[in-house]
């Protein structure tokens, strides 16, 4: 009788780990926020999301992905720009459906919906303010 590890039996139980560890993985790995930071032109604007966080551009502020946010940009001069942050679908939800598909389906996928870990955003937010544009009297 042999002593020792068992190569095919070490195989399974790696492979089971590796999907093991997929399950849930978007929410492991990034968890339900991320950091967003907005630029722009011109710089010093002021930014206001979702009617709580107010910053000066460039500025990073961290977003819960369970949503879609909103942020209004504003400087003396400029027009306002109101702009929609909007969360996409993340990679890691993959690792859900094929590590998941095999052995805990429901929880895990339910996991990373609720904590938002099947979502992300563009790191990066570009805006450009227009210069209001002033009206003279007409002159006679």
């Amino acid at each position: 009788m042999r002593h020792g590890t068992n190569p095919r039996r070490l195989r399974d139980h790696l492979l089971l780990f590796g999907l093991l560890s997929l399950t849930g993985c978007g929410s492991w790995w990034h968890g339900g926020y991320q950091s967003v930071t907005i630029f722009t032109t011109p710089l010093d604007a002021q930014v206001v999301v979702d009617s709580r966080v107010h910053l000066l551009a460039p500025g990073t502020v961290s977003l819960n992905r369970k949503e879609d946010h909103q942020a209004i940009i504003s400087k003396e001069g400029y027009e306002p720009q109101t702009i929609a942050i909007e969360r996409t679908r993340s990679w890691w939800m993959l690792g859900d459906i094929f590590g998941c598909a095999i052995i805990f389906a429901p929880a895990c996928i339910s996991t990373d919906k609720d904590n938002g870990g099947y979502y992300t955003f563009e790191d990066k937010v570009y805006v450009t303010l227009e210069q209001k544009v002033t009206s003279s009297p007409p002159v006679q």
